[in-house]
């Protein structure tokens, strides 16, 4: 009988052993894979979290009692609602689930959990525990964006190469040909080779306009950062014009542009009472000046010209705004037109902004007749 008994103890001792023995290799293997395991007893609240998960957590094995409450607070506030949401699913309907949520630790760094658990019943198909086991895998998370960032940068990448070829197929390549075409005196050739040249180059401002996810540019998406040459406007002279002659503004970012017109509109009678290198200036000269045609770039410093013309359709209803733009006749037209605007031109060979000013206050004037 003592014999038996001290069996008994021995194999208690050794079972004792191999239990220590599986606990140590469990906690071994789940510090290495940064793994932990939980056991919630719903009814008690109370919660048997392993070592590695508290430390998961960033707390020290055992320091507190893993409530359910206090396990949420330590849920990020972003990811709250799914935790909650997927727990009453599987408490009302029983059975197995994962989800990946994110955990705050007490220093505030935020790490990722791939969490997965099962729900126990009793003989009454009441739920009594949920338990199951915690994989960080912040790292896998943090090279898995690196690898989408270096996959973004790379294809940005590709993407300005391209660009640059287009560039200099669609661009370089023309400007160079009409200056060669210059020097040879071959003035049609000139505006040949340009007029291709700028019709390449709205096509390609079109295509990659499209190619964005947020479409064609909207009000304000055309604000430039400054103006084309970097030049103030030109106010006006201050004398009173003539009165038979028609009052003209121009608002342009591009200084020799807007010299260019200025020229030509003078050259031919008209008065240019004043400049503007960006929007906000055209509105306000437009209000001053109460000009009878203004003639309006789309992409400007300050205010692009669609933000710009609904206000001057306001400030000065009776003026006739022109808009002559880089953009293709295709992409922006007849949102331009739809937006009160008597005359949409592409900038580029064969621009007639006198033939423009002058078609528009003769049907001025037939409408008035």
């Amino acid at each position: 009988m003592r014999k038996t008994t001290e069996r008994l103890h021995e194999e208690l001792d050794a079972t004792r052993q191999e239990l220590a023995d599986l606990r140590a290799r469990v906690a071994a293997a789940q510090q290495l894979a940064n793994m932990g395991d939980y056991d919630w007893h719903i009814e008690s609240d109370t919660n048997s979290w392993s070592d590695q998960l508290y430390r998961i957590y960033g707390y020290e094995p055992q320091e507190f009692n893993a409530s359910y409450d206090r396990f949420l607070s330590m849920v990020h506030p972003d990811d709250r609602d799914a935790v909650t949401a997927m727990h009453r699913q599987v408490y009302e309907t029983g059975g197995s689930w994962t989800i990946t949520e994110r955990i705050v630790r007490p220093d505030g760094e935020v790490r990722h959990l791939a969490t997965n658990g099962v729900v126990v019943k009793d003989e009454d198909g009441t739920p009594v525990r949920m338990r199951g086991t915690c994989v960080d895998i912040t790292d896998r998370v943090q090279a898995e964006t690196a690898n989408e960032e270096l996959a973004a940068s790379l294809r940005e990448w590709q993407v300005r190469r391209r660009h640059a070829f287009e560039i200099n197929d669609n661009v370089v390549q023309g400007i160079s040909a009409a200056v060669l075409a210059l020097q040879l005196g071959d003035l049609d050739a000139v505006a040949s080779y340009l007029d291709r040249t700028l019709r390449a180059a709205r096509g390609m401002m079109g295509d990659l306009l499209l190619d964005r996810p947020d479409g064609e540019p909207e009000a304000g998406s055309m604000v430039r950062s400054t103006a084309a040459a970097g030049i103030t406007p030109v106010p006006a002279s201050g004398q009173a014009p003539e009165p038979a002659k028609v009052r003209v503004l121009l608002a342009d970012d591009y200084h020799d542009l807007r010299e260019l017109m200025r020229f030509q509109l003078e050259r031919a009678g008209y008065d240019v009472v004043g400049e503007a290198a960006d929007g906000e200036q055209a509105v306000a000269l437009a209000a001053e000046l109460r000009p009878d045609v203004v003639v309006l770039d789309l992409a400007m410093p300050e205010m692009d010209g669609l933000q710009a013309l609904p206000a001057l359709r306001e400030s000065v209803p009776d003026a006739k705004v022109i808009v002559v733009s880089g953009f293709a006749n295709s992409l922006m037209a007849d949102r331009v037109l739809a937006a009160g605007a008597a005359r949409f031109a592409e900038k580029g060979v064969g621009i007639d902004v006198v033939g423009m000013v002058a078609s528009v206050m003769a049907e001025q004037a037939e409408r008035a007749s």
